[in-house]
């Protein structure tokens, strides 16, 4: 798992003052606003660290490790897993990881979606003939 240190995200908003402008800079109005967004980024932490445990657990219990190989290479993460030779719960840790990162909500979301269309297929009595799964 990664440590809250490793995670430290941070932005800048450049303002620009005009010269004539007479206002003073507020100090304690910055330090407001970076007190919140360091909350909110600490939220953020926490929500990803809980739901990694339940994530673990579904994965671990009712997926294959050739399941768990097919999410991975549609991520396109799969040639480094099989290249380390990795086990069950190193290859669940490593998916959950990838999939709790907010960078990459696209791309779990379509997956997410094509796995459950997939499924469909598959009970359907008509279309589970022309689905090679």
């Amino acid at each position: 798992m990664t440590k809250k240190e490793d995670n430290i995200i941070f932005s800048l908003d450049e303002v620009s003052l005009d010269k004539n402008d007479d206002s003073e800079f507020d100090m304690n109005e910055l330090l407001q606003q970076f007190e919140n967004t360091a909350d909110e980024a600490d939220a953020d932490y926490v929500l990803n660290n809980d739901l990694m445990i339940p994530y673990m657990m579904h994965y671990s219990d009712n997926f294959t490790i050739k399941e768990l190989f097919l999410i991975c290479d549609y991520y396109g993460i799969s040639k480094e897993l099989k290249a380390n030779k990795c086990t069950k719960d190193l290859i669940v840790q490593f998916l959950v990881e990838f999939e709790t990162n907010p960078d990459n909500n696209d791309i779990v979301f379509k997956r997410q979606n094509m796995w459950f269309y997939m499924n469909e297929l598959k009970n359907d009595k008509f279309m589970k003939k022309y689905v090679l799964w």
